[in-house]
């Protein structure tokens, strides 16, 4: 694989046109949590961008007031003591958690974009997905694999 980092900011951009969220507006908000690189290389890719109508914004390290201006969190790295608070917040506020490990969807999290060989695979958490009031396109979910939430996993 080329550069995994890009491929996964193409993957992010393509998710924001299959992805409808219940409000509005005329930006859309990626708020990156985590350590790396991955969180500026997305700012430098999409920042500016437009997808529909709206303009994309990126948050490093996103304070809690910011949070809550989010549509997307992304979580760049392993996981942290703080996610399964932020994934509650998500679900409460329709914002839509993708993560970069094979466990996010299955501990809650909503989109995986987990690396299998040389490709990045789309792994979707529909329970997730529902509870968030957000609708993921038909197009988007015959190309990922499905994941239920893991028995035993607090979210």
């Amino acid at each position: 694989m080329h550069d995994e980092r890009l491929v996964r900011a193409a993957f992010v951009y393509n998710l924001t046109k299959y992805v409808s969220w219940p409000r509005s507006g005329n930006e859309l908000v990626i708020g990156v949590i985590g350590e790396g690189s991955m969180g500026s290389l997305l700012a430098r890719r999409l920042s500016g961008k437009t997808t529909d109508t709206r303009t994309i914004r990126v948050i490093l390290a996103p304070s809690r007031q910011e949070l809550h201006r989010c549509d997307i969190f992304y979580y760049a790295g392993e996981s942290s003591d703080s996610r399964p608070a932020i994934l509650t917040l998500a679900r409460e506020n329709s914002i839509l958690t993708v993560g970069e490990t094979a466990a996010f969807a299955r501990q809650g999290g909503m989109i995986g974009l987990v690396r299998a060989g040389d490709q990045i695979q789309i792994h979707v958490n529909l329970e997730a997905v529902q509870e968030a009031k957000l609708k993921i396109s038909a197009q988007l979910l015959n190309l990922s694999t499905i994941e239920r939430t893991g028995k035993g996993v607090k979210d």
